[in-house]
Order: structure tokens, then sequence, then C-alpha cells
């Protein structure tokens, strides 16, 4: 346990290290969530959006990460998003305990304590602290949320179960992915335990609580849109950049138009004139009815957006918008996620074999965040972080493996 927190330790340093070396912090590209974050401290409320209308009452986003940089701008500091970017150092860091605990939960201390390693010095861990994006808190809140869901499972007591749902909801609220997603998790896990109808009493109850949480937002959006949008508008709109005449599988045309500019005039016109939601709810219409059509091309489309989300989109070499690193940053990711990959792939191998249970939640896991982007839009390396810690875990088995290996060779040598 002191080695883990030594672990954390050493990984905040370097992470907080890395803010101020990447010095990004005084005027930050914040895209769609500081504009939110500034209209709610300006007094304007949850207002933004802005895709193919004007700023209006907005869901595109969830609303925990706005509100958290609306909290930094509203106190006035000096630099609020080096305060931003230091927290998101704090709580990158902290992944290396849970990702730890988790790994030696299931798996072993050898392949926690070799995850924990990974963890620590993961670049895209270290180098999404200094953006101002969900990446950090979405990375956080998924491990955190299954870190708890495991912890209930240990002892499912009254109270873990409240806890849970807690969490599971506040989680939702950044992640909305884990409204499925972990509860898929609690029903492979529960499926083998002992006393069933106890545990899912339980459960019950947890998600409960989770939809209490949820239902303030809820009702916001059915006042605001006039319709029940349980967390988010954001999925129709990316349905239909993802599958149209014009889809790539990324946000933009193959000449490198932004895929909004594809629309006719009086569509947009017409796009204009409605709120959010329904705006949204006409392009996901006319994306269905393109599948319907086209479905021989969203079936590539979809093979080529796995491929986009879980080794590098192409957008960096076909336009500038919205690239603010060098060329090579972006090989330099691809080449890190390859070599995870693979690691991580040998090491399912190795689980499949061992540790049954764990290997059909790591596919859950993989799978569940893999589908929305895989229909819609693969766009952004950060779309994958969330599940990257527990390939991190998958790549300390196999690394672990290899490491016994290397011992039995060195000890039957004499050496």
């Amino acid at each position: 346990m002191q080695t883990l927190w030594l672990l954390t330790i050493i990984g905040l340093i370097i992470r907080v290290a890395a803010v101020f070396v990447l010095n990004d912090y005084y005027d930050p590209l914040t895209a769609e969530y500081g504009i939110v974050a500034k209209n709610i401290v300006a007094g304007k409320g949850f207002v933004g959006g802005g895709w193919l209308g004007p700023e209006m009452p907005t869901a595109l986003n969830t609303p925990v990460y706005p509100l958290f940089l609306a909290a930094w701008l509203w106190v006035g500091v000096p630099l609020p998003f080096l305060g931003v970017e230091l927290c998101q150092a704090l709580l990158s860091a902290l992944l290396i305990y849970l990702t730890s605990r988790i790994a030696s939960h299931w798996i072993d201390t050898t392949t926690g304590l070799l995850s924990g390693l990974m963890v620590t010095f993961y670049p895209p861990l270290i180098y999404f602290c200094k953006q101002i994006s969900p990446a950090i808190f979405t990375t956080f809140f998924t491990i955190f949320s299954l870190f708890v869901l495991l912890h209930f499972f240990q002892r499912p007591t009254w109270r873990r179960a409240i806890f849970l749902g807690v969490v599971w909801g506040i989680s939702c609220l950044v992640e909305p992915i884990l409204l499925y997603g972990l509860s898929g998790a609690a029903f492979l896990i529960g499926m083998n335990q002992g006393d069933r109808i106890k545990i899912i009493q339980k459960l019950a109850v947890t998600l409960l609580i989770g939809l209490l949480v949820l239902l303030p937002w809820t009702i916001r959006n059915y006042l605001v849109f006039q319709q029940v949008v349980l967390l988010k508008t954001s999925f129709d709109l990316n349905f239909w950049l993802g599958n149209n005449p014009h889809a790539t599988g990324f946000l933009y045309t193959a000449s490198g138009e932004p895929m909004q500019n594809t629309l006719p005039a009086s569509t947009l016109e017409y796009l204009s004139s409605l709120n959010e939601a329904e705006r949204y709810a006409v392009l996901r219409y006319e994306a269905l009815q393109w599948i319907a059509a086209n479905p021989l091309q969203f079936l590539k489309l979809t093979m080529m957006r796995i491929v986009y989300l879980w080794v590098i989109s192409p957008t960096y070499l076909i336009t500038d918008q919205n690239i603010v690193e060098p060329r090579y940053f972006y090989m330099f990711r691809s080449i890190i996620q390859i070599v995870l990959l693979l690691l991580a792939f040998l090491g399912s191998v190795l689980v499949y074999r061992k540790y049954r249970q764990f290997f059909v939640l790591s596919v859950w896991w993989i799978v569940a965040f893999t589908a929305p982007y895989a229909i819609s839009v693969a766009g952004n390396t950060r779309y994958r972080l969330p599940v990257e810690p527990i390939l991190l875990v998958l790549a300390g088995v196999c690394v672990s493996k290899l490491i016994e290996v290397s011992q039995q060779k060195r000890a039957s040598a004499g050496i």
C-alpha cells in the first residue's frame, strides 16, 4: 500500500511538472466547455452549443465539467486554467492507485504494481492534464466508479450500495457511457455471486439512487427542450456527422471541409430555428435514412471508425482546424497506442486462461466504450482514454509473465 501511494505521489509530481512545462494555461483552447462556463459566470445560465444554430440553452455536454470550469472562472484567481490543469493532474495521479488496486483485486499484487507503474508514466495520462477537455475527468470517474463497484461486491452492504448509487449517478453526469457501461459490469459480476436475490435488491437501490442523482438535470432538460433528454443531445449530432453522403468516419470531409458545411443553406436556416434537441433529432432521422439506403457503406465506415478510435484518426493529415500540436505528436501517440494494444492483447490471452471473469469484464468495457463512436464519429484520441487504464492492466499481465519467464530462464541457466 505504501508503494502505491509513493507511485501516486511520483505520478502527481510528473503531471504537475508537465503542466508547467507544456505551459498551456494562459489562454488555452476551451472549445464548447469554455463557452458554457463563461456564460454561467456571466449569469446567462447553461447556454452554449452553437452547432448549426445560435447560442441557446444547451445539453450538448453533461454538466459536471462545464460547472467545474465555471467555478474556477467565478473564483477570479489570476490563472484559473492553471487551477483546472492542476486539479486534472491530481485526478490523473489518483488513477495510479485506483488502477493498481483493481489489478491487484482481479489478478495479483505483482500485476497491480506493474499496472500502477505503467499508469504513472503513461504519456497520454500525463499530456491530457494540460488540455481543457473532460478527458481526465471521464477517465477518473470511469475507473473510480468501477473501483467502487468492485468494493461493493467485496462486501455488498446497504451502505456500499447507496454509495455506489451516488457515485454512479455523478459519474454518468461526467461520462454518459457509464449509464449502461457500469450497469453491464454490475450484471457480469453479479451473475457469479452467491446470494443473487440480496445482490439484486441492493443493486435496485443503487439504480434508484443513481437515477435520483440524474433527475434534476433531466428535469432541467425537459423544461428547456420540452422532451426527455436524459443526459445530453450530442449523440444525435455526432450520429449524423458520421452517417451522411459525405461521411468519412471523423468530423471532416475527405477534402478537409467541416462536415456541417455540406448542409444546404435552406436546411441550415430551418435547423437554426429549432431548439437543440429538435435540431439534432432532425439530423438523427436523416442519418437513419442514409444508413437504410447505404447499409454496406455504413458497415465500412463502422470498421474504419473502430480503427480510427483505437489507433489514430487521419484528421491531422487533411486539415489544420483544431490541430494545435506538431504532426509528429500524433504519430508518436499512435505508436504508443499500437504497443499498448499489442501488450494488452497478449495479456488478454493469459487472462482468458486463468482470470476468465476479468477477461469478460475487460471485453465488455472495451465494447461499451467503442460502440457509440463506432456508429457515429471517432475524431479524437481522448474518447478512448477511459478504457486505457484497463488496457494497461492487461498489458501488466503480459509484462508480469515476461518477467516470470525471464527469471525462470536465468534460474535454469544458473545466473
